[in-house]
């Protein structure tokens, strides 16, 4: 078998390598990506196991064998044409599967791995970066910062992931010159399993052998040979464009199920952003019990954000809604519930 050799920042690493690294060095951040890499240098079969962020539910772990990961990284480095002189930047937690996949990627490809340590504003005034993967957060971060902006715009190449790009992002994004794309994928599917051209509205399949179809909930089934025998499934409603791409409406959790009218939470946080009235991060929708209807949709605002009447905010929400998607309640928080990874968790009530 192939000896497996990685260069992080200039050094060249084996599983010996490694293990010195971890033995004499003090950055704890990297403790799991060391790891991460011993386990795939060995020789050995036994699975890999992967941590989810607990967006949905509960954290849990998930058992990939290292030929499933070595497909998985082998697929994204093709399409997005990673040769073995690129750069890959890495600034993503190593204990979740975003991170260590940028990991797997420079392995197999033999790319030079940046490795930074992450942080809502990891630094990327370093030298040429081909390809680099980041969070909403960072990037917005990033971009406000007119040096860590022009870093940002060499780029060749950046994937975005773990959450939805706002609108306002999106727009600002489009002014670079760099290729850009939001990603989706989870644990369950060993990172991204499709991408979108920021400014573009469909996602489409990075393999030749992944396929998308909907349930009878019209959420998102992925088939994935490498991954599973049967679909994944998801609870991303979406609408199917063929069998190799979607365009994303939302959460099937956060649909609210009004008089037996499904309503979109993300669609009506979309025109409410579009519209300026509120600011996003600052507000979401969710549903409250309704004797007459079933759910109905309520604003969660918080308390920092709170400037105008509410009776007021409420009749100027509902004039940019249609008349199903009224909002019939305000509720005002001191702060939202987020995820160990930053993502925003939707209270019902």
């Amino acid at each position: 078998m192939e000896k497996l050799t990685l260069q992080i920042n200039g050094t060249e690493y084996d599983a010996a390598k490694v293990v010195e690294e971890m033995v004499g060095g003090n950055e704890l951040w990297k403790t799991k990506g060391f790891e991460f890499l011993i386990q795939l240098q060995d020789v050995s079969e036994f699975p890999i196991k992967f941590k989810t962020s607990g967006t949905t539910g509960t954290p849990k772990e998930i058992s990939f064998s290292k030929e499933q990961i070595r497909k998985s990284a082998t697929n994204s480095c093709r399409f997005f044409e990673i040769k073995n002189t690129d750069r890959l930047f890495l600034c993503l937690p190593a204990e979740f599967v975003a991170g260590r996949m940028m990991m797997a990627r420079a392995l197999y490809s033999k790319a030079k791995l940046i490795w930074k340590e992450p942080s809502l504003h990891p630094d990327i005034a370093t030298e040429r970066i081909n390809f680099a993967a980041f969070t909403p957060a960072q990037v917005k971060s990033i971009i406000h910062e007119p040096n860590s902006l022009q870093a940002f715009e060499k780029i060749d190449k950046v994937i975005i992931g773990g959450g939805e790009i706002s609108q306002s992002l999106e727009n600002e994004l489009l002014k670079l010159s760099n290729s850009i794309y939001a990603t989706y994928g989870m644990t369950e599917t060993l990172t991204h399993v499709a991408v979108r051209k920021i400014g573009e509205s469909v996602y489409r399949s990075v393999y030749d052998d992944v396929k998308f179809s909907v349930n009878a909930a019209r959420c998102l089934e992925i088939d994935i040979p490498f991954i599973s025998k049967g679909k994944l499934a998801t609870y991303d409603v979406v609408q199917l464009v063929d069998e190799y791409s979607f365009t994303w409406k939302g959460r099937l959790d956060n649909v609210i199920n009004s008089g037996g009218i499904k309503i979109y939470a993300e669609e009506l946080e979309h025109k409410i952003i579009q519209s300026g009235l509120l600011k996003e991060n600052t507000f979401y929708i969710t549903s409250i019990k309704d004797e007459q209807f079933g759910e109905s949709p309520v604003i969660v605002m918080l308390k920092e954000g709170v400037k105008d009447d509410m009776a007021v905010l409420l009749t100027q929400v509902n004039g940019l809604l249609n008349k199903h998607e009224h909002v019939k309640h305000v509720h005002i928080l001191d702060k939202f519930e987020l995820t160990i990874t930053g993502k925003l968790k939707r209270q019902r009530f």
